[in-house]
C-alpha cells in the first residue's frame, strides 16, 4: 500500500489557517500573472506593443486619450502594476509571520527578483522598439515569475496541513527514481527552450516563415538552418521533441500518484498545444489563435514546473 509522510512544518496550529489564505491567496495572483501574460500575447498579436510610444507613462500621461491600441497597452501595464503591488502586499503579510518567515524568504526573493527583472524588461521593450531580446526575456521571465507564485501558493497550503499526509508510489509499481529524474528533466529543459524559441520566433516575426504544413515550404521540409526561416524550423523541431518528452515524462510517472496529475496534464496540453500550433500555419496567425498558443504555453510552464519542482527539489522532502 501507498506510504505516507506527514508534514512537519513547525507552523503553530493556530497559524495554519492564515497559511491556508495566503496559499490560496498567492494562486489566485498566480491565475491573475496567466491572464496578464495571456493579454500580453494579445497586445503583441494586435500591433499594440508601441501603442504607448514612453514608459513608464503614456505619451508624458498616467491616463492617456484612448483608442483601441492604446486601451489594450494602456490596460496590460495597469494590470501588470496591479500584480506587482499585490505581491509586495502578500510577500509582506508572509513575512510579517514569524512561523512562515524561514520557510517562505527564500522563494519570496526569488519573486521579487524576477518581478524586478520583468518591470525593467516590459521598460526596455518599450523603449528598445520591441527588439527582440526584450520581448523574448519579457515573455520567459513573467512565466518564471508565474511559475514562482505556483510554488509559493502550494508550500504555504503544504505549511498550513501539518496533519495530512502526502501520497506516496507504491514500491511494488513505483518507476525506477532514475528513470524518472530523466523522462522529467529533458522534458522540462526542452520545453524551456521551446518557450524562448517560441519568443524569439514572435519578436522576429517568424511565425509565417514557413508558411505549409507539414512541409515549410514548396513542398521541402528542411530548406534552410538560416534566417527566420531556420529559426522557424528549429522551433518545430524542437516543438515535436519537446511533445515526445513530455509524453514519455507522462508514460515515466504513470504509477507515481504524486506525479501523475502534473505530467498526465501537461500531455493532454502539449497534445493540444501542437494542434494550435499548426492551425497557426495554417490560418496564418490569427490573433486568437496566437493568444491561445500562448496561453497553452503559460499553462504548460507552470504545470511542468510543479512537476518538475516536485521530482528534483523535492516537495516530498521537504514537508516530510
Amino acid at each position: 500500500m501507498a506510504a505516507a509522510h506527514a508534514v512537519d512544518s513547525g507552523v503553530p496550529s493556530n497559524e495554519s489557517a492564515i497559511a491556508a489564505r495566503l496559499g490560496y491567496a498567492f494562486l489566485a495572483l498566480a491565475a491573475l500573472t496567466y491572464c496578464l501574460i495571456v493579454l500580453g500575447a494579445l497586445v503583441r498579436a494586435h500591433g499594440a506593443g508601441l501603442a504607448c510610444p514612453d514608459w513608464p507613462l503614456c505619451f508624458g500621461e498616467v491616463i492617456p486619450e484612448f483608442d483601441f491600441k492604446v486601451a489594450f497597452e494602456w490596460g496590460h501595464r495597469a494590470l501588470a502594476g496591479t500584480v506587482g503591488l499585490l505581491f509586495a502586499a502578500l510577500a509582506f503579510l508572509t513575512l510579517r509571520r514569524p512561523s512562515l518567515r524561514g520557510a517562505m524568504r527564500v522563494g519570496l526573493v526569488v519573486a521579487a527578483f524576477l518581478l524586478a527583472a520583468q518591470i525593467v524588461l516590459g521598460g526596455l521593450t518599450v523603449l528598445q522598439l520591441l527588439a527582440y531580446w526584450t520581448v523574448t526575456s519579457h515573455l520567459v521571465t513573467g512565466n518564471a515569475f508565474a511559475l514562482a507564485l505556483v510554488l509559493l501558493g502550494r508550500r504555504l497550503l503544504a505549511i498550513s496541513r501539518p496533519d495530512e499526509s502526502r501520497l506516496e508510489a507504491d514500491p511494488a509499481t513505483a518507476p525506477d527514481d532514475s528513470l524518472v529524474s530523466t523522462a522529467t528533466g529533458l522534458a522540462g529543459f526542452l520545453l524551456v527552450i521551446q518557450v524562448i524559441l517560441g519568443g524569439l520566433v514572435s519578436s522576429n516575426y517568424a511565425g509565417l516563415a514557413c508558411p505549409d504544413w507539414p512541409t515549410c515550404i514548396d513542398g521541402e521540409f528542411f530548406p534552410t538552418w538560416s534566417g527566420i526561416r531556420g529559426l522557424h524550423l528549429f522551433h518545430r523541431v524542437t516543438g515535436y521533441a519537446t511533445a515526445i518528452a513530455l509524453f514519455g515524462a507522462a508514460w515515466a510517472t504513470r504509477r507515481d500518484p504524486r506525479l501523475r496529475p502534473w505530467f498526465g496534464t501537461a500531455a493532454l496540453l502539449v497534445l493540444a498545444q501542437l494542434i494550435v500550433g499548426i492551425l497557426n500555419v495554417l490560418w496564418r496567425v490569427p490573433v486568437e489563435i496566437t493568444g491561445l498558443h500562448s496561453a497553452l504555453a503559460a499553462g504548460l510552464i507552470c504545470t511542468v514546473g510543479v512537476g518538475v519542482y516536485e521530482v528534483w527539489l523535492g516537495d516530498r522532502r521537504l514537508f516530510r
